[in-house]
């Protein structure tokens, strides 16, 4: 790779950010101690001090490791985010380390412990240990967090791509093509009048589900016009036998490419319809919900794919992380499927 296509990849801004915070915290130190060898009694050959400090370290450890679960949730900026979740690290060490600094004093040393003494404390403790720990702590965080995320994201993405690649599949599968091929057959012999209307829906399916199946999300008038084509393949297949009602007025909102075809597939395939006692799938709209409702004529067997109701709550899930709910009552099998805003 090209030295100057490497360089313009730095970010020299926060580099120089970097080495300047380092050496402000390294000034505050050296300040630290000189103070502490002029005024203070600190015995720094002593073991006791070294315990003590061993101790504190460990205090700081725990309290950004506390500070970074309780603030992980937060929703803003990212540097913004570290920046709270140092503070309030910060804030957390120096309540612990005050209260056992007091008591140390107090059990071990048996002094009493001055105001100027506390703050003393808080400011020798934290610029000689708890910015180091502390900021280390919550960079190695973030580091594993965001690689995470990252490989979340790739995940994610796969398992779309897979799901995707299914729904074309499953929508282009040979006995699909076959049947609607079979029945183009039937009309050029009986009903040859038919044909451009149904080779019009039949274009306008195969439009639909090649210009579509690579796509999050459709808008529910696009979803809608489709189902109204799909249902003309699915009554010259099967007549009267499976009726199609939809009774929505507000077209506003989106969702999932063929959510609908899936759920009147599944209504189908599970449920027996005759010309004279038809499945009725009704198509409605309550609130910001999509309801696919279907009577209850099970059939006596049927083979599953595994792309029902679970590769839809899946979908679902995994794109825009609502939920599809499945509710079945005595005469209905009920399908909500959550609308989604732009």
């Amino acid at each position: 790779m090209n030295i100057f296509k490497i360089l313009k990849k730095i970010n020299f801004k926060l580099i120089l950010g970097v080495i300047l915070l380092l050496l402000l915290i390294n000034t505050a130190q050296i300040y630290t101690l000189h103070v502490t060898k002029m005024h203070g009694d600190m015995n720094f050959f002593k073991i006791s001090g070294h315990i003590f400090m061993f101790i504190e370290a460990c205090i700081s450890l725990i309290s950004t490791l506390i500070s970074w679960y309780l603030t992980k949730k937060i929703q803003t900026n990212r540097i913004l985010k570290l920046v709270i979740t140092f503070i309030t690290a910060f804030l957390i060490f120096s309540v612990v380390i005050t209260v056992y600094y007091i008591l140390l004093r107090y059990f071990v040393y048996h002094f009493s412990t001055s105001l100027s003494m506390v703050i003393g404390n808080i400011f020798f403790t934290t610029t000689i240990t708890h910015l180091y720990i502390s900021g280390y702590t919550i960079a190695y965080m973030h580091f594993v967090h965001s690689r995470n995320l990252i490989f979340d994201i790739e995940r994610l993405e796969k398992e779309k791509q897979i799901l995707n690649a299914h729904l074309l599949k499953k929508n282009l599968e040979p006995h699909f093509l076959f049947n609607n091929l079979s029945i183009l057959s039937g009309l050029v012999k009986t009903k040859s009048t038919d044909i451009e209307s149904f080779m019009d829906s039949f274009s306008d399916v195969y439009r639909y589900f090649l210009k579509h199946h690579d796509e999050e999300i459709v808008s529910l008038m696009q979803e809608l016009e489709f189902i109204k084509n799909y249902q003309i393949l699915l009554e010259k297949r099967f007549g009267k036998a499976y009726q199609i009602e939809i009774n929505i007025s507000d077209t506003q909102g989106y969702l999932l490419p063929c959510s609908l075809q899936l759920c009147i597939e599944n209504a189908i395939k599970h449920n027996k319809g005759s010309e004279k006692t038809p499945l009725k799938i009704d198509i409605s709209r309550k609130d910001d919900k999509i309801c696919v409702s279907n009577q209850l004529h099970p059939v006596d067997f049927t083979v599953s794919s595994g792309l029902g109701n679970e590769y839809l709550q899946k979908r679902y899930q995994l794109i825009t992380g609502k939920q599809v709910e499945f509710i079945k009552t005595e005469t209905h099998f009920i399908v909500e499927i959550p609308l989604i805003k732009t």
